[in-house]
């Protein structure tokens, strides 16, 4: 943190006190709370005038995750939750519903292999959006979002990707393509999706779903502690 910021942490509330001219208030995806707030501010008193509204966000983001309540200990792997087992190596058994591996890093290497193949395939099958401006395509863990497309053409898709089914799959790689044509987020860039994907806000909306479920899941946040 920097020089006169202060951390606590309360429960299930972080508190941050900082030089900022208001309070913030943030319900995590896990339910927890993060307060950024001038310092001698009545932190108590502002969760008091806000419990209403913390407690109705909570109940929102209890009902996007509730697929996954009392699944947080199995991995979610295209859209369906499997027994992480044992095993010499990497392996996916999506009949049986498992995943095997001796560790959670070769798990994660595993993840990424498969994630990076398959987006190459997909913009393989779309090359009007991926054209000759394609740079790299990298897999990597990010921690707000799904992907990212940089000027220069480079990919990053995020690991997480590979939890998803195979139509949210898909809409990810067709959004992080559109960007190679159009970088911003404009009407030409969304009249772009359409094309490709018609049904992009439905999508849109699941992702938010199913990114509340990763967040609270334990095989999840083990992977994204390891480096």
């Amino acid at each position: 943190m920097n020089r006169g910021e202060r951390e606590s942490f309360a429960g299930k509330t972080t508190i941050i006190l900082k030089r900022v001219r208001t309070a913030r208030l943030q319900v995590r995806p896990d339910g927890t709370l993060r307060v950024v707030a001038p310092p001698s501010f009545d932190v108590g008193g502002f969760l008091q005038r806000n419990a209403a509204w913390i407690e109705k966000r909570r109940r929102e983001l209890d009902r996007l995750a509730a697929e996954g309540c009392g699944r947080e200990e199995m991995l979610l792997l295209h859209g369906r939750f499997c027994r992480v087992i044992p095993g010499a190596r990497f392996a996916v058994d999506e009949d049986a519903g498992t995943v095997a591996s001796p560790s959670v890093p070769a798990l994660r290497r595993g993840l990424s292999r498969m994630l990076k193949e398959e987006v190459l395939d997909r913009l393989e099958a779309c090359p009007d959006l991926a054209g000759r401006r394609r740079g790299r395509i990298a897999v990597k863990l990010q921690k707000t979002r799904w992907g990212s497309c940089s000027a220069l053409g480079n990919i990053n898709v995020n690991l997480r990707v590979v939890a998803l089914p195979a139509t949210l799959r898909e809409y990810v790689v067709v959004h992080e393509a559109a960007h190679l044509r159009e970088q911003n987020h404009s009407k030409r860039f969304w009249h772009l999706i359409g094309e490709h994907y018609p049904d992009h806000r439905a999508a849109e909306a699941e992702l938010r779903r199913y990114w509340i479920i990763l967040e609270r899941n334990r095989v999840w946040k083990a992977l994204g502690e390891t480096g």
